[in-house]
């Protein structure tokens, strides 16, 4: 039998939940995404992801180490932050923050540098909203 006791302290028991604010029944985003591995789970904090990754119904989780997570992509970025994460190609999506260079390309796409030196091309019907996440204009890098 499992019994799953609170936290006396409610700012304790809202930094436990695995969604921000989901302590006190507010709906948010993931903070931490539960792994299952063959033995055990482990937990990877939200703000350690640097990228991710479609792989069929999995996710590749890249943080301080690759992680597969049995989760489709499209189902992981409906629980995360659009603030924090972006969608760049069907099979990618990166952490905002790490993004250090935006590189544009013929046809609309961009070639992505990321902080951990991991270079990404964006799918071109992704231009718009890498645009809208970084304020770029629309004639960005064609003048």
């Amino acid at each position: 039998m499992y019994v799953h006791l609170l936290p006396a302290n409610p700012a304790v028991a809202e930094t436990d939940a695995p969604f921000a604010g989901a302590a006190n029944g507010a709906s948010a985003y993931l903070t931490r995404i539960p792994v299952r591995s063959v033995n055990r789970i482990v937990i990877v904090p939200v703000a350690g992801v640097i990228r991710l990754e479609a792989e069929d119904n999995y996710v590749r989780i890249w943080a301080d180490r690759p992680y597969l997570h049995k989760q489709t992509l499209s189902g992981l970025m409906q629980m995360l932050d659009p603030g924090e994460f972006l969608r760049v190609h069907r099979s990618h999506a990166v952490n905002i923050r790490l993004v250090r260079e935006l590189r544009p390309q013929l046809h609309g796409e961009y070639v992505i540098a990321l902080a951990d030196g991991t270079e990404l091309t964006s799918g071109r019907s992704y231009r718009s909203r890498i645009q809208d996440a970084f304020g770029l204009s629309r004639s960005a890098g064609h003048e």
